[in-house]
């Protein structure tokens, strides 16, 4: 059976961590299909986008439609970052250990 899940209906304009999508996963059944609209979700982070290339390319049999263009290019992103190498721009980046915040700060306008 095809299920036709509309995301905004469920989680509104903006999805913004990975958790939301595994609650998603997890209400699913594995011998079911499903269409996620994503029509109206305006925003994705990168760490739901992630997951929802996880889920729609793993075991649940799940197609993505009607994607808004800034969540479109979030999830091709996504997907491009699972095919090409990671680049390491600077290996020269030096460790600094800070005992509290303040320290951490001061550490940062250094290098400002």
């Amino acid at each position: 059976m095809k299920h036709i899940i509309k995301m905004y209906d469920l989680y509104g304009k903006e999805l913004h961590t990975r958790q939301v999508i595994e609650r998603l996963t997890d209400s699913l059944q594995d011998q079911d299909e499903y269409l996620l609209d994503m029509k109206g979700v305006e925003m994705i982070s990168r760490s739901a986008a992630d997951e929802l290339y996880n889920i729609s390319h793993g075991i649940k049999k799940i197609d993505i439609i009607n994607l808004e263009p800034f969540v479109e290019k979030m999830i091709s992103a996504v997907t491009l970052g699972r095919f090409l190498p990671r680049k390491h721009l600077s290996k020269g980046i030096p460790i600094i250990h800070c005992q509290t915040i303040g320290g951490a700060v001061q550490q940062l306008v250094q290098f400002t």
